[in-house]
């Protein structure tokens, strides 16, 4: 019984290695990075034993019974080697060193210490998220975001806002995965962020959008133009009120000077309110930014010219 019982523990043992042996370790690295890989059990070297780093088929390390080392030609200034621990440093990795590394021991049987699936991934792209501004209130606001990446992938997703909280439509967080691998998504978060994320294993990008940026807002400011209009008539009135009275006086003076000096003044009196109409008309066309009135720069010059020559 004795001997059964230890070559079914034996048995076990080496089922239990076997499946430790079978492990590989996903490893995600950004394409221009360092690669560093460790293994994963004590080197123990004996005579006629060697180990080896590998990639794929091909060999990258030797490391003899004596400690003669070797490093195989298109590895050389790429590969570090850490003795002490037999750790293996891959430099500047692209995409081409993506696959399967070992480390091992090679004997009488191969005792591997490493197993690794590597990965070589490009950083992602940037993100951006845009609105589209459904409605909006002082107290209420509906609104699409809509996150997209330079190598033209998007998603979108609804918000419904209140000046307290704001909740996502579709069941909360959208994302999808996008042909080139990566990871899209936009999420309520903060109770008034939107967030667009970008990412993959080695890298991610953000955009934040404020609700706040684009809901309750005041409505907005008239036009300028409305502002003006009022204003000109403004103008207008009081100019032709002093038109008027102005008008009122000559007539009185014209009333009390003699009738030999009536054509005279019928003509001072006529030029004065052409003078005066003028002004009021130049008044009302510059504030409204329109055409300029009484001909050309040069004329209403000499119109006014000519009424402070007769106010004097």
């Amino acid at each position: 019984m004795h001997p059964i019982i230890l070559l079914f523990v034996i048995s076990l043992l080496h089922a239990y290695e076997a499946r430790g042996s079978d492990t590989v370790t996903p490893v995600f690295v950004q394409k221009g990075k360092d690669l560093l890989l460790n293994v994963t059990a004590p080197v123990k070297l004996v005579k006629r034993s060697e180990f080896k780093w590998q990639f794929k088929d091909s060999i990258i390390f030797r490391l003899f019974d004596d400690n003669e080392t070797i490093i195989i030609g298109p590895y050389h200034g790429r590969v570090e080697i850490f003795l002490q621990n037999h750790s293996l440093l891959l430099k500047n990795v692209q995409q081409a060193d993506s696959g399967r590394y070992t480390a091992a021991v090679f004997g009488n049987e191969i005792n591997y210490v490493g197993k690794y699936s590597v990965t070589v991934q490009d950083p992602v792209s940037l993100v951006n998220g845009t609105v589209d501004l459904l409605s909006n209130s002082s107290d209420s606001c509906n609104l699409t975001v809509t996150c997209s990446t330079q190598d033209s992938h998007h998603i979108n997703s609804t918000f419904r806002c209140d000046t307290n909280t704001c909740s996502q439509e579709e069941g909360g967080e959208r994302s999808k995965v996008t042909t080139s691998g990566t990871s899209l998504r936009v999420y309520l978060s903060k109770g008034f962020s939107v967030i667009c994320n970008h990412s993959n294993q080695v890298s991610s990008d953000e955009h934040i959008t404020m609700i706040r940026d684009f809901c309750f807002s005041n409505p907005a400011p008239e036009p300028r133009s409305n502002i003006i209009i009022p204003s000109v008539a403004v103008i207008v009135t009081v100019i032709l009120v002093l038109v008027i009275i102005y008008i009122g006086a000559a007539f009185v003076r014209h009333r009390k000077k003699g009738k030999h000096e009536t054509k005279d003044k019928e003509n001072t009196l006529y030029e004065t309110v052409q003078h005066y109409v003028c002004l009021a008309a130049r008044a009302a066309c510059l504030c409204s930014n329109k055409t300029l009135c009484c001909g050309s720069e040069a004329n209403f010059q000499l119109h006014r010219a000519a009424f402070i020559q007769t106010s004097l």
